[in-house]
């Protein structure tokens, strides 16, 4: 959970209450916990733009990025996703292409919720807008339409 503790020293610093810092951390703990298994991953990445958490799903022999948790100082902290790269993916990946149907079932029950925020292919969940009890319901859904 390397990646985990990097990411929220990473988002800390674009949260200024400690009440939000252990919310983001708790949120965090439930998400990573539900995502483990040989065919999920973590992957993070850090840049002059922020820190990218990236939640990473084997599916049909293709690593996708399901969804990212993002920490900028100008935007704060947000879920985004699902993968808005996944209809080209699902052409340019020629001898594998990439069914996005579960992304784009995920990408559904999502944008059901009011707290979403449209960002492209995808949508944005900010730390500070979102109930604890829409992030559960996000994870939920995750897993449903991504496979336990």
């Amino acid at each position: 959970m390397e990646s985990l503790d990097t990411f929220l020293q990473s988002a800390h610093r674009c949260l200024h209450h400690p009440s939000e810092r252990a919310r983001l951390a708790a949120i965090l703990g439930r998400w990573t916990a539900a995502w483990q298994g040989k065919q999920r991953t973590f992957d993070l990445s850090l840049s002059l733009h922020g820190a990218f958490l990236h939640f990473n799903q084997l599916m049909e022999g293709t690593w996708v990025q399901a969804f990212t948790f993002v920490a900028t100082r100008r935007e704060g902290v947000c879920l985004r996703g699902p993968d808005p790269d996944r209809t080209r993916k699902a052409h340019k990946l020629r001898h594998n292409p990439l069914n996005p149907t579960t992304l784009d079932a995920l990408f559904e029950a999502w944008s059901q919720h009011p707290e979403a925020r449209p960002a492209g292919h995808a949508v944005e969940f900010f730390l500070e807008e979102t109930p604890d009890e829409t992030w559960q319901t996000c994870l939920e859904e995750a897993l449903a339409c991504l496979g336990k």
